[in-house]
C-alpha cells in the first residue's frame, strides 16, 4: 500500500467512524473500493471475529499503526488515531515530495556535467560525442537506480538501520520521527487505560527504533519492579535528554495526560524540523558530491583534449624537421 493510499484508506476510516458505522461495515465498504490486500486482509480477519489489532498485525501494518489501533479500539477513540495516522502519513508524503522537489536541481547538474565532459571529445566527431552522452546517461540512471534499491531496501537491515541513523542529517530525523512515534503511542495506551508498564513496552514497539523489543521487555519489567518512568528515560539513550525533566514534572503533579500531550507537540515540531533541515540540506550534499566526482571525470578528458592537438602539431614539426 503506497503512501498515497494509505492516507485516502485513513481518511475514509475516520469519516466512517465519526459516522457511526461499524468497523466491519467500514471494512466491507473500502475493501470493495479499494483494491489494496491489505485492505481484503483486514475485512476477512474481522470476519473471521479477530480483534483490530490483530486484523492489523495479520495485514502486515507496522507495529506503530497495529499497536495505535489496539489502543484507539480499547479507549474508544478509533476516529481520533485514524485521523493521527493519515495525519502522520501525509507528513510522510510531504517530506518525502520537498525531498524530490529539491532533487530536480542536481540531477539538471547532473545531466548538464555529463554533456558538458562529452563535448571535450568533439575533435573526435559527434558520433563519439553522442555516444559518450548515451553511455554516461546509461551509467548515471543505473547507478541512481541502484542507489535507491539499496535505500528502500536498507530498512529491512538492523545493521543498515544503524548505518543510516549514524548519519548526521538522516539519523537526526528518523530519530526524530520515531521519538514523535514512542510519545503518540504512550498517550494514546494511557488514555485507553493500559497500564504504564504495558504502555510502554507498547510504545517500543511501535516506535521503529533499533533493539525496540528488548527495550520494551526492560522497561516492563523495571516499571512493575517499582521503577519510575523519568529513571527509565533517563537510561534510555535514544529518546530526548529533555524528556527526563517533562516526566519527573508529571510524575510529581499527576497531570500524565497533559505532560504526555505536551511531549506528542514537541516531538511533532523536532520531526518538523527535521525533515526542514534535511530536504534544504541534502539536495546540497549531493550536488557538492556530484560536481566532485563529475571534476575527477572532465579534468581527465579536458586534459587529453587539449594535449591532443599540442601533440600532434610538435609530431609534424619534428617530421618536418628531420
Amino acid at each position: 500500500m503506497t503512501l498515497r493510499q494509505r492516507i485516502k484508506f485513513y481518511q475514509q476510516m475516520a469519516a466512517l467512524a465519526r459516522s457511526g458505522v461499524p468497523v466491519r461495515g467500514s471494512l466491507q465498504r473500502l475493501a470493495e473500493r479499494m483494491p489494496e490486500p491489505e485492505v481484503r486482509t483486514l475485512s476477512q480477519q474481522i470476519e473471521q471475529g479477530q480483534q483490530l489489532g490483530e486484523a492489523f498485525t495479520a495485514a502486515r501494518f507496522s507495529p506503530f499503526e497495529c499497536h495505535l489501533v489496539a489502543a484507539g479500539e480499547r479507549s474508544a477513540q478509533l476516529d481520533s488515531v485514524y485521523e493521527l495516522l493519515a495525519e502522520f502519513w501525509k507528513r510522510e508524503l510531504n517530506f518525502g515530495q520537498a525531498l524530490l522537489r529539491q532533487l530536480y536541481y542536481p540531477a539538471g547538474v547532473a545531466h548538464l556535467a555529463v554533456i558538458v565532459a562529452a563535448l571535450f571529445l568533439l575533435p573526435q566527431g559527434i558520433v563519439v560525442v553522442v555516444g559518450t552522452i548515451i553511455l554516461n546517461l546509461a551509467k548515471l540512471y543505473f547507478a541512481a537506480f541502484v542507489a535507491y534499491m539499496l535505500v528502500r531496501y536498507s530498512w529491512h537491515s538492523e545493521v543498515a538501520q544503524r548505518f543510516w541513523q549514524s548519519v548526521p542529517l538522516i539519523g537526526g530525523t528518523l530519530k526524530a520521527a520515531y521519538a514523535y512515534r514512542w510519545i503518540t503511542a504512550l498517550r494514546m495506551e494511557f488514555a485507553a487505560g493500559v497500564p504504564f508498564p504495558d504502555a510502554v513496552a507498547d510504545a517500543w514497539r511501535a516506535s521503529g527504533y533499533l533493539a525496540a523489543d528488548q527495550h520494551a521487555e526492560e522497561g516492563e519489567r523495571e516499571m512493575r519492579s517499582g521503577v519510575d518512568l523519568s529513571a527509565l528515560i533517563a537510561r534510555w539513550s535514544q529518546l530526548p535528554r529533555d524528556w527526563v525533566d517533562l516526566v519527573e514534572t508529571g510524575e510529581i503533579s499527576g497531570q500524565f495526560e497533559a505532560m504526555f500531550l505536551n511531549m506528542e507537540a514537541e516531538a511533532a515540531r523536532t520531526w518538523t524540523t527535521r525533515q526542514e533541515r534535511m530536504t534544504e540540506w541534502v539536495p546540497k550534499i549531493l550536488v557538492i558530491g556530484f560536481v566532485l566526482f563529475m571534476a575527477l571525470q572532465i579534468i581527465p578528458m579536458a586534459t587529453r583534449a587539449i594535449n591532443g592537438p599540442i601533440e600532434q602539431v610538435e609530431k609534424t614539426i619534428n617530421d618536418a624537421t628531420r
